[in-house]
C-alpha cells in the first residue's frame, strides 16, 4: 500500500511517549520509510539514534539508505557508505553491492560498476547474483557495447550465475539496436530453451526493432506468436507497429491495427493518436484526421503541439486557410503554443500556392513572437521567390539568412540552382545568384559531388547534367576528377 507518511508519523508518536523504547527493527522500518519519501537526509538522523541506543545494524536497515543515495545521484557518498560498513564490521550483503552497482550504471560510470563486479570475485565474501549482472549488462547494451555485454553474459553463465528474463531483454534491445537479427532470433531461441518465457517487455522489443527495421511481416508475425504464448499487447505493441506503418505510408493499415486496438480494449494514448493523424493528414485525409481528434478528446486524451503541427501540415497542403487559420486559433485557446514547426507548415504551404506575401506576413508573426526562422523556413521562402520569378526578394531572404548565422542547407542550394536553370532571368539577377549559389556552397561546405549526388537520388538526371555542365563553365571540373579519383 506504500503508506510510507503514515508509517513515519506512527513511529513518532511511539517514540514520543515516555515508555517506547525504539529497537532495530523500529528504526530500519523508519529508515526505509524516509528513503522512500526522497528523506534520506532524515533516514541519516533515524541512524543517528540507532547508532546513540548503541543498535548493531546489518544490510537491512542501511540498504536503504544506500539506495536513496544511489537514487540522489550521490554515489560518491554511497561508495563511502559501503566501506564504512565494511570497516566497522556492519553486515553487508550482495544486495548491499548490487544497489551501488544499478547506481553507477545509471550514472553511466560502467567501468566503476565492473570494478565493483570484479571485487567481489576478488575477496569472495558475496557471489554477484544476477541484481549485479543485470545493470552493466543492461549498461553496455545501451552504451552500444554489445561485444563486452555479450562477454559479460558469458561470464556470467560460466560462474552459475542464472541470467533472467531482464537479462535477455536487455541483450535482445542491444542486437535489435544494432541490425544484428541472427543473433537476436537466436538468443530469443536459447532464451526459450533455457525455460524463461519471453514476457511482454521481449516482445515489445522485438516488435519495435523490426518494425525499425522495416520487417512488418516478421513483425506481425510476433505479435501473433505473443498472442498464441498467452501474453496481451498493449498500447507500446500497437504503437510501434502504427508508427512504422504510418512513416512508410501504409496509413490504411496503420488506421486497420488502430480499430483492432480498441476493439482488444487496448485505450491509445497520445503516440497513437499522432501517428495515425499524421499518417492520415500526409494521405489527405483531413476530415478523417479531424474526427480522430474529437475522437481524441472524447476519450480524454488531450490534443499536444505534435498532433495540431500534424494537423495544420495537413490543412495546409490542401489549400484549407479557413480551417488552418481556425485551427491556429484553436491552439491559442488551448494554451499550446505554435513552434518553428508549426509556422513552416505554413510558410511552406503559402508558397507552394504561389502566396508569397501572405508566407512574408507569416516571417513577421514568427519574429513578433520570439520565435527564430530556421533554415526550413527560408528555404520554403526562396524556393516560393523563385519560384514566382521574385529574383530580388529572393537574394534578400538568402543574405537575411546568412546574416543571422543560419547556413544554407542543400535544399537552399538546389532551389538556387534550379532558378539558374529557368529562362527569362535578367543578366543582372543571373550574377546575383550564382555570387550566392556559389558563397552558399562555400560556407555550408557543400561540394558539387554532394550537389550531383543529391540531384541523382531524386532521379533528377537533367538537373544534375546542368550542375555538371555549370561545373566545366566555372572551371570546377578537375577538382571533382581529381576527388573521384581518391
Amino acid at each position: 500500500m506504500k503508506h510510507y507518511s503514515t508509517v513515519v508519523s506512527m513511529c513518532k508518536q511511539l517514540m514520543s511517549t515516555a515508555h517506547f523504547q525504539p529497537d532495530v527493527c523500529t528504526i530500519s522500518i523508519i529508515i526505509n520509510c524516509l528513503c522512500r519519501l526522497n528523506r534520506v537526509d532524515l533516514g541519516f538522523s533515524a541512524l543517528g539514534i540507532a547508532l546513540k541506543h548503541g543498535f548493531q545494524l546489518g544490510a537491512y536497515s542501511l540498504n536503504p539508505l544506500l539506495h536513496g543515495l544511489c537514487k540522489n545521484s550521490c554515489l560518491a557518498e554511497a561508495v563511502k557508505l559501503v566501506q564504512k560498513m565494511e570497516d566497522k564490521g556492519y553486515t553487508c550483503d550482495v544486495f548491499t553491492y548490487g544497489i551501488v552497482i544499478n547506481g553507477l550504471c545509471k550514472a553511466g560510470k560502467t567501468i566503476n560498476a565492473i570494478k565493483i563486479l570484479e571485487q567481489m570475485y576478488g575477496n569472495g565474501r558475496f557471489k554477484p547474483n544476477s541484481d549485479c549482472y543485470n545493470p552493466i549488462i543492461d549498461s553496455l547494451c545501451k552504451e552500444r557495447n554489445i561485444k563486452q555485454a555479450l562477454t559479460l553474459f558469458e561470464d556470467m553463465i560460466s560462474r552459475s550465475v542464472v541470467p533472467d528474463a531482464y537479462t535477455y531483454n536487455s541483450l535482445i534491445r542491444g542486437l535489435c539496436n544494432m541490425g544484428d537479427w541472427d543473433k537476436v532470433l537466436a538468443l530469443f531461441e536459447t532464451m526459450k530453451d533455457q525455460g524463461i518465457a519471453p514476457d511482454v517487455v521481449t516482445f515489445n522489443t522485438l516488435i519495435y526493432g523490426l518494425c525499425q527495421s522495416g520487417k512488418w511481416e516478421k513483425a506481425q508475425r510476433f505479435l501473433s506468436c505473443m498472442v498464441e504464448s498467452g501474453i496481451s499487447p498493449d498500447v507500446y505493441t500497437y504503437n510501434a507497429l502504427i508508427s512504422s506503418h504510418c512513416k512508410s505510408g501504409q496509413w490504411e493499415k496503420a488506421v486497420q491495427l488502430f480499430k483492432s486496438m480498441i476493439e482488444c480494449g487496448i485505450l491509445p494514448n497520445i503516440v497513437t493518436f499522432n501517428a495515425v493523424l499524421d499518417a492520415l493528414c500526409k494521405g489527405g485525409k483531413t476530415t478523417e484526421a479531424l474526427n480522430l481528434v474529437e475522437q481524441m478528446i472524447h476519450r480524454g486524451v488531450k490534443p499536444d503541439l505534435v498532433t495540431y503541427n500534424s494537423l495544420l501540415h495537413g490543412l495546409c497542403l490542401s489549400g484549407q486557410w479557413r480551417g488552418a487559420t481556425s485551427l491556429l486559433n484553436r491552439m491559442k485557446d488551448e494554451e499550446v503554443p505554435p513552434d518553428v514547426v508549426t509556422f513552416n507548415s505554413v510558410v511552406d504551404a503559402l508558397c507552394k500556392k504561389g502566396r508569397t506575401k501572405d508566407a512574408l506576413t507569416v516571417l513577421q508573426v514568427m519574429t513578433q513572437r520570439d520565435l527564430n526562422p530556421d533554415h526550413i523556413t527560408y528555404s520554403c521562402l526562396i524556393y516560393g521567390m523563385c519560384n514566382t520569378s521574385q529574383w530580388g526578394e529572393a537574394t534578400r531572404l538568402f543574405d537575411e539568412m546568412v546574416g543571422l548565422g543560419i547556413l544554407p542547407n542543400i535544399l537552399t542550394l538546389t532551389d538556387l540552382f534550379d532558378a539558374l536553370s529557368k529562362e527569362g532571368m535578367t543578366e543582372e539577377a543571373r550574377k546575383a545568384f550564382e555570387e550566392r549559389f556559389q558563397y552558399g556552397m562555400e560556407v555550408s561546405k557543400i561540394s558539387f559531388n554532394m550537389l550531383l549526388h543529391d540531384y541523382c537520388l531524386h532521379g533528377k538526371i537533367d538537373k544534375a547534367e546542368k550542375v555538371f555542365s555549370f561545373m566545366v563553365l566555372k572551371g570546377h571540373i578537375y577538382g571533382f576528377l581529381y576527388n573521384l579519383g581518391q
